[in-house]
């Protein structure tokens, strides 16, 4: 990085980001006083709604190791909050679900978490919250975009 310019906006990337994350509390090692991490919750998110139903799924999606997701899933199943079973299409691959209880466990928080996202917006007045949302959609755009042309 000898660019001057591209390193001054990668601290103004790096700023946001702290700004962000300290914002939305995702530091917190746990999230909304339950027993979920955020990478935990973020698994759970992606079981409910459906995004992902094997480990390879959930390992591009959230671009987590194998290892660690390995542990995580193997935990959650210790714990009742999914099911495994094997894939009729590829029989090295295991079709994950949530259980009830994973439902169960999973609800409250994504409730939790919409209140807490409603009650930073309810700060705001409408044109701001429009603002704000654009400005988000316009990030998830541009960094999506990456993807799309080859990382660069």
């Amino acid at each position: 990085m000898t660019d001057p310019a591209i390193l001054q906006r990668a601290q103004v990337v790096r700023h946001f980001n702290r700004f962000y994350t300290q914002r939305i509390g995702a530091l917190h090692e746990r999230l909304q006083r339950s027993p979920f991490s955020l990478t935990e919750v973020r698994v759970l998110h992606e079981l409910q709604r459906g995004r992902a139903d094997t480990a390879a799924a959930l390992i591009r999606n959230l671009g987590l190791d194998s290892g660690y997701l390995s542990r995580l899933l193997t935990s959650f199943e210790r714990r009742n909050l999914i099911s495994r079973r094997p894939s009729e299409v590829d029989a090295r691959q295991s079709l994950l679900a949530l259980t009830d209880a994973g439902r169960a466990a999973y609800e409250p928080l994504d409730e939790a978490a919409n209140d807490e996202v409603c009650a930073q917006l309810t700060r705001l007045d409408p044109a701001e919250q429009e603002q704000l949302v654009a400005a988000m959609q316009l990030i998830e755009r541009l960094l999506g975009s990456e993807i799309r042309h080859g990382g660069n």
